[in-house]
């Protein structure tokens, strides 16, 4: 009785600090809901789980993730890969779609795609090769490389040449489909309700009856909740 009553107490202090680890203002920490083929460092991903600084993060095809750090959601859909870099997120391969309040930026290659004005901004990149896409849909955004940085107007995209370092740009009043695979009029924030808390980016957490210690970052191990 003692024993189980120890590792209860054990148990439930973990899982208190997940959320303090996550959310506790610390950019370099955030949660990770994930849905389908999804791997963390080479893993299998647990449905949710916390992500800290470095951690790799790949979806396969059918597998869809959201990131939620405070004042920023990130989605990741299928076939495709990112570094979570606190602050930054590096996207290696396929697409990513971004709201912040808080200044969240993002780095393709030697490009760096971050907020212009406030912190506040939501908006769409993809990488596929050598080629890279921005769409600003809402805010300005600031996009800086070495010789070449430019703003980008809400309503607009940006075609790169990431090996030469050239890019191109165009407006539009929605982003076309080659941006994240998505029809004009249909955005990546639409599914976010499947995966994310409905109060807002960065908020709430699930709460467990128990908890699986996850292995999926070797930064950090914290507590997730187990699948039902």
């Amino acid at each position: 009785m003692k024993a189980h009553c120890s590792r209860s107490f054990v148990c439930l202090v973990a899982m208190l600090s997940l959320p303090a680890l996550a959310f506790g203002g610390s950019s370099d920490a955030a949660v990770l809901r994930s849905s389908g083929a999804v791997a963390v460092n080479g893993s299998v991903a647990p449905t949710t789980t916390a992500l800290f600084k470095g951690d790799k993060v790949q979806t396969a095809a059918g597998g869809v993730v959201t990131i939620s750090s405070p004042g920023s959601t990130v989605l990741i859909p299928s076939n495709s890969q990112m570094v979570f870099n606190g602050g930054v997120l590096d996207l290696t391969a396929g697409t990513a779609s971004i709201s912040t309040t808080k200044g969240m930026a993002a780095q393709m290659d030697k490009y760096l795609i971050a907020p212009a004005t406030s912190g506040a901004a939501k908006f769409e990149i993809k990488k596929t090769g050598s080629s890279g896409l921005i769409h600003a849909s809402s805010g300005v955004l600031a996009v800086s490389a070495r010789g070449n940085t430019f703003t980008l107007a809400e309503g607009a995209t940006a075609t790169l040449d990431l090996g030469t370092g050239t890019s191109k740009i165009a407006s539009h009043n929605a982003a076309p489909p080659g941006v994240y695979g998505a029809q004009p009029t249909t955005s990546f924030f639409n599914l976010e309700g499947a995966l994310s808390d409905p109060s807002g980016p960065g908020q709430g957490l699930p709460t467990c009856v128990r908890c699986i210690p996850s292995s999926v970052s070797p930064h950090r191990r914290p507590c997730r909740c187990p699948v039902p």
